[in-house]
């Protein structure tokens, strides 16, 4: 019996040791997870005031406003070319010939075939003169009774073929004179002469080259008006499109000069679609920009930014902000207008918010946003400057 006691006090004992235990290690790892989420850091960003700008990014090109390819209308070889890349030419000034061998030819044969046609119509006009002479006498001598009926009838016609004579060859003078004339404008065409006061950005021809017309006017050159005024192509997304208006600004850069922006202003929204690639179409915004440095040169690659809207100084928070969701929602502070009930429509839910922290703890805010570059967003209401926002977590690394 005493040996049968002993047994049930250990016993005892040892189920008494077995629950101190557990409840050690339950405590202990309580502990454990409420250290390891006081480990938790958070991330954050001041609540600032600064400069916001709405852009719609893009690539475009530079050219002259102006420019006029030059070309030729007849096909030949080029016998002199007075200019070259950058030179400046005046409206009027020649700026290339061409072999006029054939055209000289044909000026002279259209001149001799109107020579000759001048003589014809001499000669029809003194046939004219002799037979209304004639026919004059006849009716004199018929009104006598002098001569027969016929012979009268006879000089009538003869003075209409006269007359018909006449007109035939007066009408081959005129063409002889057509002819004339278009063979002296084709001799013209062989000297080039610049259409307008501008600079050579293209020359497209050397002496001795020979250029065919046959199918398209061969280009001699490309002539820029007005290079202190360039114009860019962007080359706009249909779906930003409808945020690009008429006199907005544009700010762009060039690779040949990174660290310095240029600005110009929206001028032309074509409408007709540029390129149609994969289902995506855009369209040509053209924007005009003073050269009056000259440093901007045509072919140029711009880098551009069409200016939607602008802020100036307003609250703004990093995008990252709206991004940040708590790990722990049962660690959000209740926000300081809780909801009247727990019916809430999809629009409610959906309004935007941030997170402040406020003791170590993310603390939830809706706020009513403005406009936004990409990376920063206004606020309009709801934060305040200096607030710090939390913008993502950070967890300490265990010790090894």
């Amino acid at each position: 019996m005493k040996l049968s006691g002993i047994t049930k006090y250990f016993s005892a004992r040892n189920a008494a040791l077995a629950m101190i235990v557990i409840i050690l290690a339950s405590s202990g790892g309580y502990w454990y997870l409420r250290h390891r989420t006081s480990d938790i850091q958070y991330q954050t960003k001041k609540a600032v005031r600064s400069d916001l700008r709405s852009i719609i990014s893009a690539t475009g090109e530079l050219n002259p406003v102006e420019t006029v390819d030059v070309g030729t209308q007849i096909s030949g070889t080029i016998e002199e070319v007075y200019i070259d890349y950058n030179s400046a030419v005046k409206k009027g000034e020649l700026i290339a010939e061409m072999d006029s061998s054939t055209q000289t030819a044909s000026v002279q044969a259209a001149r001799a075939d109107l020579n000759s046609a001048l003589a014809d119509l001499a000669n029809a006009k003194a046939v004219l003169a002799n037979a209304q002479k004639k026919l004059a006498r006849t009716r004199i001598l018929a009104a006598k009774d002098l001569v027969a009926k016929s012979d009268l009838d006879d000089d009538e016609k003869a003075l209409l073929v006269a007359r018909a004579g006449a007109d035939a060859a007066a009408a081959s003078v005129n063409r002889c004179r057509a002819d004339l004339a278009k063979a002296e404008i084709t001799l013209g065409y062989t000297k080039i002469y610049s259409p307008i006061n501008g600079v050579v950005v293209a020359k497209n021809v050397e002496k001795g080259q020979t250029v065919a017309a046959s199918y398209e006017t061969p280009s001699i050159a490309e002539i820029a008006k007005d290079l202190t005024q360039m114009q860019v192509e962007i080359d706009v997304d249909e779906a930003d499109i409808g945020g690009v208006k008429e006199g907005q600004r544009v700010m762009f850069t060039v690779d040949a000069y990174p660290d310095r922006s240029f600005e110009a202003r929206v001028t032309q929204i074509r409408l007709a679609p540029a390129t149609t690639s994969d289902n995506v179409v855009t369209y040509t915004v053209v924007a005009k920009v003073s050269n009056e440095k000259g440093i901007l040169l045509p072919g140029m690659t711009a880098n551009v930014s069409l200016i939607v809207d602008e802020r100036k100084n307003v609250v703004i928070v990093p995008n990252s902000a709206f991004r940040f969701k708590p790990v722990d929602e049962s660690d959000i502070k209740a926000s300081q207008e809780p909801p009247r009930n727990n019916k809430q429509n999809i629009a409610e839910i959906a309004v935007p918010a941030v997170y402040k922290l406020d003791r170590n703890k993310p603390v939830k805010v809706e706020v009513k946003k403005g406009i936004t570059d990409g990376r920063n967003t206004e606020i309009i209401s709801g934060v305040t400057e200096g607030e710090d926002i939390i913008t993502g977590i950070v967890l300490e690394k265990e010790d090894k």
